[in-house]
């Protein structure tokens, strides 16, 4: 099954942003031990490449790099082992080198014209941020009705409480953060590993 596919079936994508590198990496691991599979390491902290790395090595896990800006940085996040690109923005560089790599990209995109714009450049899948703001799970069904072909990825606003909601109006995946953290946004092992645990079991009922 290809990468793009893994992500379409697994849906839920932790989208992990830390102080530290050590801070990423127990975020990374509770996830995994709560059985996610889909994990987003973001490039805005000192490290990352590191960390992807280090939890690329896990088998069955698919680890990408987040908040790619541009091909210098997706060059870095694929020598560092990534299997998919995130980018809040739409780049044509950085889809030709992912292409070249047979690696998916998923770009930043929101009004129609901007979604079917990405598409036509080549990307795999647009992510919708900060879709809360923009209006939630209803917007995603009224871009869906005329556009069934885009591969969408919510961000922004997703929690566990409406994770499924945004599932089920039409996106392939949705990326959630917050969800897996303490009341107060901590990372704490233990209480990553529950809430995944919660998150995938949620998941399940679909």
């Amino acid at each position: 099954m290809s990468t793009l596919e893994e992500i379409k079936r697994n849906k839920v994508i932790a989208v992990i942003r830390a102080e530290t590198p050590e801070k990423a990496l127990e975020f990374g691991e509770g996830c995994i031990k709560g059985g996610l599979k889909l994990i987003e390491v973001t490039f805005s902290f000192p490290g990352a490449q590191t960390v992807i790395a280090e939890l690329s090595k896990t088998e069955g896990i698919l680890v990408g790099a987040g908040t790619v800006l541009d091909a210098d940085m997706a060059a870095k996040a694929l020598e560092s082992g990534a299997s998919f690109l995130v980018s809040p923005h739409t780049d044509q560089e950085i889809i030709d080198l992912a292409t070249s790599k047979q690696v998916p990209t998923i770009q930043g995109a929101l009004t129609s014209s901007e979604i079917v714009n990405a598409w036509k450049l080549g990307v795999d899948m647009v992510k919708v941020f900060p879709v809360s703001a923009v209006g939630g799970p209803s917007y995603i069904k009224a871009i869906k009705d005329p556009l069934p072909f885009a591969e969408i990825m919510t961000t922004g606003g997703v929690n566990y409480n409406n994770f499924l909601d945004y599932i089920r109006a039409g996106a392939s995946a949705v990326g959630l953060s917050s969800a897996f953290l303490t009341e107060d946004k901590k990372i704490k092992f233990d209480t990553v590993v529950q809430n995944t645990k919660l998150i995938v079991q949620r998941l399940s009922t679909l």
